[in-house]
């Protein structure tokens, strides 16, 4: 099967490579980061299935945002095709309280959850939160854009925020192998040669 535009089989006529979706970084204050930069949004979108990537037209790395109740808008989905991800605060994230549920999901992605006064602090390595930003934003972008491609439209332009659980229901084996593919090139080779 060839890589193609439409996703479907290879049928002997003539089709086009699968254009990438162009990633656009948007440069930001020192008090916000990308949790993930170009190259990290272009590996994933690279080992994605031809048919969940089909006609989408961008990834951009965004400024920050919140929504009316002060929670951090993750990642969010501008019209079929655009993918949105929103930069996060540099060192722990001050937040308001976050449901058990909530602040259990963060944990598991490698988060200290602290709480403080009438929120929580939240703190991440920079490992964590990619592998957090990945699973729990970009992937669900991905799979908004798919849905809509396919039809089905849904509400609303927040794809992810804080304080809003994800409703993915994600494996321990999944998060260690998507672990170990956003590590780097040395953390890849010491776990490939601690399989043979």
């Amino acid at each position: 099967m060839t890589s193609t535009d439409t996703g479907g089989p290879e049928d002997g006529t003539a089709q086009l490579p699968r254009r990438p979706a162009r990633v656009i970084v948007t440069p930001l204050a020192a008090s916000h980061r990308h949790p993930l930069n170009k190259r990290d949004v272009q590996r994933v979108l690279a080992v994605l299935p031809d048919e969940s990537v089909s006609g989408l037209r961008s990834v951009s790395l965004l400024d920050a945002l919140s929504d009316d109740q002060g929670r951090l808008v993750l990642g969010s989905y501008r019209r079929p095709g655009f993918v949105r991800l929103h930069a996060t605060p540099v060192g722990p994230w001050h937040v308001p309280a976050l449901a058990a549920d909530d602040a259990t999901e963060l944990r598991r992605y490698g988060a200290q959850v602290a709480h403080r006064g009438n929120g929580n602090l939240v703190t991440w390595t920079p490992g964590s939160l990619r592998l957090f930003t990945v699973v729990s934003v970009l992937l669900p972008g991905i799979a908004r854009h798919h849905r809509e491609r396919l039809g089905h439209g849904e509400p609303g332009a927040v794809v992810r925020k804080l304080g809003d659980s994800s409703p993915w229901i994600v494996s321990d084996l999944a998060l260690a192998q998507w672990s170990l593919f956003l590590g780097s090139e040395s953390a890849r080779s010491a776990a490939m040669r601690a399989e043979s």
